[in-house]
């Protein structure tokens, strides 16, 4: 077993080299659903090892819970680079540089690609760590250290389509426990910039599932951030001037010293119970001082100037056929008047960022999946710090016989031309559409040349990990995920996106008997030979996860 392993190790290397690239010998964790329009190519599953960039004889290894991802060409190296984020609770360590040190937290990867999406090589996406403008780490948290990074979430990628610089990769911490420096204010953006990660707390302190930042040419660069902790959230606006003289990267791109606006309804403090179909006029307002508020200030700060109340927004993604004037945003719900999730359109003035909108709702999930229903919320203050006189409310008495099946809990969303493609999460109403339709959670897309028509494209393999892992079936609809969807035009060619899986372990019983156990890949080998043990898989890796490539069927 050893000599194989050695063997194979050389193998990969000597692939790599010839620029082919390694791709993973497991099976793919999707399954297109019958009819489907894509068909789906795995590239890394966890466990697997590459080669270590800037020293092919080490070896970097794919760890779990896989989330946002962004992919570009850099045009200096023209080198395929794609970042992915692991969403590791603070407590949780893995071992992506087999041998060393465990890593504490969460953290980004760094990966670069062959054309054909075999991966070339792979290392940590940043040695030196940034609180602001000043360092103080050369290189990410790791076991022993007091403090790590929390839940980095969905994210996205900018460059100088969106008015900056040089690269940048933004992650989000997505649990409200995020504290690394210190100073208990809350969670808060990363950017990572020429091997650098850089924390940034001027665009707020909140648990948020994305930044993004908008495509524009000129001084200004604007950052749409989604609050993801429950409801009510919201939607966060961060303007700042570039400082074109500078050269520290936050400075120079606009990233310190800007201004704090929130989403709210135009004519009244209007939230997810009083409007939940059609169109509403919205405006952004300023939250004074709102980079120096605490993730709780900021909140009460936010009802106090009217902010729209919202159940769990997620991701978000300026549209690429409009990129300043339209903005798509999902929430999952799971509560009150937002049981299944929603889909909008924010629509805005092409140059000035925060002049008045409109948010139009793409599909209400309640409305279809559960129709007949009513809400009972009305406009006001959702804070009770500032008096409480408006109400979420409930959207009750929904009947899921009259209606159909439909993308719910919305997680992920890539948009392109022609799709947007959504990333289905679990809550518990949406674990009961699960079983009336008996699915799991899936990955769908709503065709925007036909009126948003949904249609169900892949669902989860466990068929796969059940006979190589030999252990009993997994029942708990909803219990995978697919997640940090990207689109892969750029370098994979017209209508291709990228999107990971995160095999989330659950409780099975193996099939030679014995007593319960933790699901995860255990066919992982070691450098040394042999496979490692589930026990020790989990230590090293979390749990199980892959990233595939999204093609067009017809290809």
């Amino acid at each position: 077993m050893k000599t194989s392993t050695t063997l194979l190790a050389s193998a990969l290397l000597a692939s790599a080299a010839f620029g082919q690239g390694f791709k993973t010998s497991e099976f793919s964790y999707l399954t297109p659903a019958a009819g489907a329009d894509f068909s789906y190519e795995p590239i890394v599953t966890v466990g697997d090892r590459v080669p270590l960039t800037g020293d092919a004889a080490s070896e970097y290894a794919f760890v779990g819970i896989p989330d946002a991802m962004g992919l570009y060409k850099d045009k200096a190296t023209n080198q395929n680079i794609l970042f992915v984020a692991h969403e590791m609770p603070s407590g949780t360590h893995s071992a992506p540089l087999p041998g060393l040190t465990r890593f504490k937290g969460a953290f980004v990867s760094r990966y670069v690609l062959a054309p054909n999406g075999g991966i070339l090589s792979g290392a940590p996406a940043h040695a030196n760590l940034f609180l602001e403008n000043t360092q103080v780490s050369n290189r990410p948290p790791q076991e022993g250290d007091t403090n790590a990074f929390t839940r980095f979430c969905s994210g996205s990628f900018a460059s100088r389509e969106n008015g900056l610089d040089r690269p940048f990769f933004f992650t989000n911490e997505e649990s409200a426990t995020g504290n690394y420096d210190g100073d208990v204010k809350g969670s808060q953006t990363v950017a990572i910039a020429n091997g650098n990660m850089y924390t940034v707390p001027d665009l707020g302190r909140v648990a948020r599932e994305t930044t993004a930042i908008m495509p524009r040419r000129d001084s200004l660069t604007v950052a749409i951030s989604t609050e993801d902790n429950g409801s009510p959230s919201y939607i966060y606006m961060y303007v700042g001037r570039k400082q074109m003289r500078s050269k520290v990267p936050l400075d120079r791109n606009g990233l310190t010293n800007g201004k704090i606006y929130v989403l709210c309804g135009r004519d009244a403090q209007h939230n997810e119970g009083s409007f939940y179909t059609g169109s509403l006029p919205v405006s952004w307002r300023q939250i004074p001082n709102g980079a120096n508020l605490s993730a709780t200030e900021l909140l009460a700060a936010a009802d106090a100037v009217g902010a729209f109340g919202f159940v769990r927004v997620e991701d978000t993604e300026f549209d690429p056929v409009k990129p300043t004037r339209s903005l798509f945003i999902a929430t999952t719900g799971g509560s009150g008047p937002n049981n299944l999730g929603r889909l909008y359109e924010l629509k805005m003035h092409p140059t000035n960022p925060i002049a008045n909108g409109t948010l139009n709702v793409v599909y209400n999930a309640d409305l279809i999946v559960t129709p007949g229903g009513s809400y009972n919320g009305y406009p006001g203050t959702l804070n009770a710090a500032n008096g409480i006189t408006g109400s979420l409310g409930v959207y009750g008495g929904g009947n899921i016989n009259s209606g159909i099946n439909y993308p719910v809990s919305i997680d992920n969303i890539a948009v392109s031309k022609d799709f947007i493609v959504i990333c289905e999460d679990r809550n518990s109403p949406a674990d009961a559409v699960f079983a009336k339709y008996a699915r799991n959670g899936g990955l769908w897309t709503l065709n925007r040349k036909n009126n948003y028509a949904a249609k169900l494209q892949s669902t989860f393999n466990f068929a796969g990990v059940e006979a190589r892992d030999a252990h009993s079936a997994i029942t708990t609809r909803g219990l995978w995920e697919t997640s940090g969807v990207i689109r892969g035009d750029a370098i994979f060619g017209p209508g291709t996106f990228i999107v990971n899986v995160q095999a989330h372990g659950t409780s099975v019983t193996p099939n030679g008997g014995g007593g319960a156990v933790t699901s995860i890949r255990t066919n992982i080998p070691k450098p040394e030979g042999g496979t490692y043990t589930r026990t020790e898989a989990i230590s090293l890796f979390a749990e199980d996860g892959q990233v595939l490539i999204m093609r067009p069927a017809a290809e």
